[in-house]
């Protein structure tokens, strides 16, 4: 056969064997009419896409809620190609034949009539497929190259989809928060910030409830802006900004 089959045992996080549903697929697809292939190859694409999509993503309700679900976004096969493509998860090869299949599983979907991947408009999209990169047989048919292309490509897709598991390679979190500094040379800037330590103290301790608990995180949050002019600090001096760290640690937990 021109379309290679993987036979990993490797494990998932979940337990899950990471080809075993692309294995149990590939077993499936001999006994599949033209239809049956096509439309099988796309379901499990874009379930692929999904787990890819999923593993790279932050975890959370907001990035399931993307995948899953009527109407979710990423929904459809269509969505999460495009999406992974735009992520840098898939190359332009696979994500232009990943678009071919999307193409031809459209075709064939869309009609109850008689279809065959020879015809034309079909067949021009199966031949612009990129052959296996693992296959060493050149597909004598249309239905092989479908096969054997979509097949090293699915391996692959998950095979990126299990490293990013792995190895955590998710998207990293790239939003921040502004913190608001201090104008002036280091003596100005040190001046200042002890004189809005001691107003914000004064402020939380004449404070109860939630305009307290305001205060204090006002408070907490000063160490992030004293940072700022420890970084910029002459050398000889830092010591005086680690002292008023030392006081705000002690203000913080009175």
């Amino acid at each position: 056969m021109a379309n290679p089959t993987p036979h990993h045992s490797d494990k998932s996080p979940e337990g899950d064997d990471v080809y075993g549903g692309l294995n149990m697929l590939n077993g499936m697809l001999h006994d599949l009419d033209e239809r049956g292939l096509v439309l099988s190859l796309s379901a499990f694409s874009e379930d692929v896409l999904g787990t890819l999509i999923g593993a790279f993503m932050v975890p959370s309700d907001a990035s399931k809620q993307l995948l899953e679900g009527f109407n979710a976004p990423l929904g459809t096969f269509s969505a999460r190609a495009k999406a992974a493509y735009a992520f840098g998860l898939l190359t332009k090869n696979q994500f232009e034949d990943l678009e071919r299949l999307r193409k031809i599983r459209n075709e064939f979907a869309h009609t109850w009539r008689p279809i065959s991947l020879t015809d034309p408009k079909i067949a021009a999209l199966v031949k612009a497929m990129n052959h296996s990169r693992l296959g060493t047989k050149f597909p004598e048919t249309l239905r092989e190259k479908v096969q054997s292309s979509m097949s090293t490509l699915l391996i692959e897709v998950r095979a990126v989809a299990h490293q990013i598991e792995e190895k955590k390679t998710r998207v990293p979190i790239t939003g921040t928060h502004l913190i608001a500094g201090f104008s002036g040379d280091f003596d100005a800037q040190m001046a200042d910030a002890r004189e809005q330590m001691h107003d914000i103290c004064q402020d939380r301790d004449a404070s109860d409830g939630e305009k307290r608990s305001f205060h204090q995180a006002v408070l907490v949050r000063f160490a992030e802006r004293l940072h700022f002019i420890e970084v910029a600090a002459p050398p000889s001096r830092r010591r005086e900004v680690a002292a008023l760290k030392k006081e705000l640690a002690g203000r913080v937990a009175g």
